[in-house]
């Protein structure tokens, strides 16, 4: 989670553009390089000041303000878009992997660029496995990884409502984001965590 809401302005005055994006970033170990600033208006003002607009999650452009003063002393603002670049550390794939093979061993950290739309893991989680074939040197996504049963093998649940936890047998199915699914005989399909041989599906 990011320690900034996107939606919100980060209002962190920065001494230059480079140190506004650089507080603005909202992913643990990560670094900005700022490659470009466009002034988009108060081109008259002296910038003293810079605010980044929102969090900095990936590479791309990002909204600044700068305040400051013009040339006749009077406070003034203005905006302009940054042009970043977010390396982050993410676990690299060290040899070519099958689909099912475990991950643990096999992946090294490194330096990346994390492009939008993308969720790069700094590690695997314990216990994954390849949820594909994967090449060396592929930086993992949450979608490349696999915790539990591959789909189509049998799995215990274990759904949690209140006070009385329920278990049930059940067939694992693909899912989304590294989670673990199955299908169960009733037709319901649930989504948890693959916790000491189960799937732990806890109600709201």
């Amino acid at each position: 989670m990011p320690a900034f809401s996107a939606l919100l302005p980060l209002l962190l005055a920065a001494a230059s553009p480079q140190a506004a994006v650089s507080g603005a970033l909202s992913l643990p170990g990560a670094r900005a390089e700022l490659e470009g600033v466009r002034t988009s208006s108060g081109a008259g003002c002296t910038a003293e000041s810079w605010e980044a607009l929102r969090a900095v999650e990936a590479s791309g452009s990002t909204a600044l303000r700068f305040t400051g003063r013009t040339t006749g002393g009077v406070a003034c603002q203005g905006f302009a878009w940054g042009r970043v670049r977010v390396l982050a550390p993410a676990a690299v794939t060290t040899r070519e992997l099958r689909e099912g093979e475990p991950l643990a061993g096999a992946t090294a950290s490194e330096e990346r660029e994390v492009l939008p739309g993308r969720h790069l893991l700094a590690s695997p989680p314990a216990g994954a496995a390849a949820a594909r074939r994967l090449a060396a040197g592929a930086a993992l996504e949450a979608s490349a990884v696999r915790t539990g049963p591959a789909p189509g093998e049998p799995v215990m649940v274990l759904l949690r409502a209140g006070a009385l936890p329920v278990e049930q047998a059940g067939r694992t199915v693909p899912c989304p984001r590294g989670h673990t699914c199955a299908l169960l005989p009733s037709g319901r399909r649930v989504e948890g965590r693959f916790v000491d041989g189960h799937i732990l599906v806890e109600a709201p």
